[in-house]
């Protein structure tokens, strides 16, 4: 009897095993010539984690490698780095972008054909990017961060691979129309304006405007044309319209956004949310950092961070001086970024250390931390979420005003615009985040939320990347909409033909009475005449 129990427990396992896909070693193409240090942790952690797993990587990015934060088992073997040129470095560590743009917030969209024309120009002379074109080299995959890359599309024509899109910030509207996802502008707000998900009718007409024109037509209009233009001229290859290429080959949208923070969006099967991927638990300070912050006592420290963008160094003298001021009254500690030495004349509090750079998520995971003063980035409204620190918001542009509204509604937040700050708004806000156990409390619950999950985002990035290869660009998953335009996607042409039918009908019927009644009244007339006469 037992023999047989042997027998059958052998039998099931190799049924079982067999049923099991191999793992098998793909080879994998990530680029990413245009980013900025925080997209890049986007992108960062799911090429360690592809080489990790055993996947041949190529990874072509616009900053420099860092090998210890790259370091994994197979790195020799697996992972094969593309130094970028000098100039793209230049371009991906400074967009030229200060606090004076919060003033101007169309500015960056009305220079982008520029700024495109620019970034192709710099990417099709990097002779990494020549080195790809020219590579007789056979991926079964490309993954592309997906804003401002679109100069990298004719490499997908000339591999003649499908890619999938990783945008570091949520869905831009024209990626979710290159995707065939509705923009649903009746509840979901463009990031350039501070909207909730619940518009006025006024609300609603400027969001569809500005979704629809500056979100999706601005790029087919004035963007699309230069990078055309541009892969015609310096690459010299038969290619096919950029968008042309973009909707034969794009598979997946991997976008960096969770219910718990975002505003909620219709998704279709495309597209996957995998937001707070990059955040992990903290990992012991350096030894001064520690001291620093372990020298706060019971009151704690504070962290300051206007983002890898943003310089706070470049912050203007009036509001550096508010911010030293109110920091000067403080118990607590404070630890801000700030990329230079201060000027000679600046007088730092005791209370305050400055630096150029800070292990971010280290800090927040520390257990004295109290708060989080930052410009309302996404990654760092993750970083804070998943930590569970409170935050004091102060956007300057992009999608920074939309999160802080985000965080300031749901109530772990307090939302304080850099242009009306004082002393004393900064100092009061401070005191009721430190005072007011509800913002820690609500912090706690969102932070629940953000960490209960199946699975963590990264392992459902990586398992929607080898999804994809596994089934040769899961062209499945596509929706036909995507080979519609806008008009036809909202049933702008069936609302016109109802309407139009509609009308037409109505006109027949009147015309039709008018002419009855008409004749009836001329016959009545006549018959009248006749009894007249």
């Amino acid at each position: 009897m037992r023999y047989v129990v042997r027998i059958s427990l052998t039998v099931c396992l190799l049924v079982g095993l067999s049923v099991i896909p191999e793992l098998s070693a793909y080879n994998l193409l990530f680029l990413s010539p245009i980013t900025t240090p925080s997209h890049s942790n986007f992108f960062k952690p799911v090429v360690k984690a592809m080489v990790d797993r055993g996947h041949f990587v190529t990874y072509y990015s616009g900053l420099k490698h860092n090998n210890q934060q790259m370091a994994t088992n197979n790195q020799t073997i697996h992972f094969r780095p593309l130094s970028s040129s000098p100039v793209l470095h230049k371009i991906s560590t400074d967009h030229q972008v200060d606090f004076n743009i919060r003033d101007k917030p169309f500015l960056f969209l009305s220079q982008l054909p520029q700024r495109m024309e620019n970034y192709c120009n710099t990417i099709y002379n990097d002779p990494a990017f020549q080195q790809l074109i020219n590579t007789t080299e056979k991926f079964d995959l490309i993954v592309i961060e997906g804003y401002l890359n679109d100069c990298v599309l004719p490499l997908v024509r000339i591999l003649d691979v499908p890619f999938i899109y990783m945008s570091g910030v949520a869905p831009m509207p024209w990626l979710l129309n290159a995707i065939g996802s509705p923009l649903a502008t009746d509840h979901v707000p463009n990031v350039v304006h501070s909207f909730t998900d619940e518009m006025n009718f006024w609300q609603r007409t400027v969001n569809s405007v500005s979704s629809i024109i500056g979100g999706v037509y601005l790029r087919h209009w004035f963007v699309m044309p230069v990078v055309d233009r541009m892969a015609q001229k310096m690459l010299g290859k038969n290619l096919p319209a950029i968008e042309e290429i973009e909707r034969r080959y794009l598979s997946l949208l991997i976008v960096n956004t969770h219910s718990s923070i975002n505003y909620q969006m219709p998704l279709s099967p495309a597209i996957i949310q995998a937001g707070g991927l990059h955040c992990v638990p903290p990992k012991p300070l350096p030894e001064d950092l520690e001291l620093f912050v372990d020298g706060s006592g019971d009151a704690g420290f504070i962290i300051v961070s206007f983002g890898s963008v943003l310089k706070g160094a470049n912050m203007p003298n009036n509001f550096r001086r508010i911010f030293l001021s109110a920091f000067a009254r403080l118990p607590q500690r404070v630890l801000w970024k700030w990329e230079d030495q201060p000027g000679e004349n600046e007088s730092i509090p005791s209370n305050v250390k400055l630096l150029p750079w800070m292990p971010q998520q280290d800090l927040l995971g520390h257990p004295k931390i109290r708060l989080f003063i930052t410009h309302g980035g996404l990654f760092s409204n993750q970083e804070a979420v998943y930590h569970g620190v409170p935050l004091i918001v102060m956007p300057i542009f992009a999608d920074q005003p939309i999160n802080a509204q985000k965080a300031h509604d749901d109530g772990y937040a307090i939302r304080v615009d850099l242009d009306s700050v004082t002393e004393e708004i900064l100092f009061d806000a401070i005191q009721r985040i430190l005072t007011d156990p509800k913002y820690a409390e609500k912090m706690n619950q969102v932070s629940a939320l953000a960490r209960d999950q199946m699975e963590s985002p990264l392992d459902r990035a990586v398992y929607w990347i080898e999804y994809v290869i596994r089934h040769q660009g899961a062209p499945h998953l596509r929706i036909a909409s995507r080979k519609l335009s806008l008009f036809q996607r909202y049933l702008f042409d069936v609302l016109f033909f109802v309407l139009f039918s509609a009308l037409s009908f109505f006109y027949l019927v009147f015309y039709l009475c008018r002419n009855i009644i008409c004749s009836n009244g001329r016959v009545k007339m006549n018959g009248q005449k006749k009894k007249t006469n």
